[in-house]
């Protein structure tokens, strides 16, 4: 009987420690995964703002109608807020030709993944050829901008390839511009 009763007493002390234990327990291996889990967590550097843009030409160009309207859309990714888009005559009006050549370039900090990070806030060129109707009215150009998140940035400067369809300025696309704002 007084053998019972010490295994009795033994199991009761034994659950009572076991109760009183298992939450510390549980709190300090809930924090230790938490502490692990942020330890392995690759933090994500502050990048520059980067935005997505989409320019739409309209007006008195060639290109064919869509909705009636003669429209090019051209979507970049540029660095730096974007200030200002224009078309720029690149060639010469001759007589025989009904259109003259333009191409479009947007001040901005550059381009990705053409410049790596942002540059001097310029006028750029775009890879683009517009050919303008000499007669009738300028062309619009209307650019809506989204500005990308710093893990959206993140994840495509660790991407192994960029988004190809994106365009990029190629050929004489994103050199500076050399005439002044």
């Amino acid at each position: 009987m007084l053998k019972r009763k010490v295994n009795c007493f033994w199991l009761m002390i034994t659950g009572i420690i076991l109760a009183a234990c298992t939450p510390d327990t549980l709190d300090a291996n809930s924090k230790s995964k938490s502490n692990i889990a942020k330890a392995q967590a690759p933090s994500i550097p502050d990048y520059p703002p980067m935005y997505n843009v989409e320019v739409n030409i309209c007006g008195n160009i060639i290109a064919p109608i869509k909705d009636g309207k003669r429209c090019i859309r051209h979507n970049l990714r540029l660095w730096g807020p974007v200030e200002e888009a224009k078309l720029v005559q690149t060639g010469i009006p001759l007589g025989t030709m009904s259109a003259v050549d333009h191409k479009l370039a947007i001040s901005s900090k550059g381009c990705y993944p053409e410049y790596s990070q942002p540059s001097n806030q310029q006028f750029y060129w775009a890879d683009l050829l517009i050919y303008v109707n000499k007669t009738g009215k300028k062309p619009t150009i209307e650019v809506n901008t989204t500005q990308l998140s710093n893990q959206e940035i993140s994840s495509l400067i660790n991407s192994r390839f960029s988004t190809p369809t994106i365009a990029t300025f190629g050929g004489v696309g994103c050199k500076p511009l050399p005439v002044q704002k």
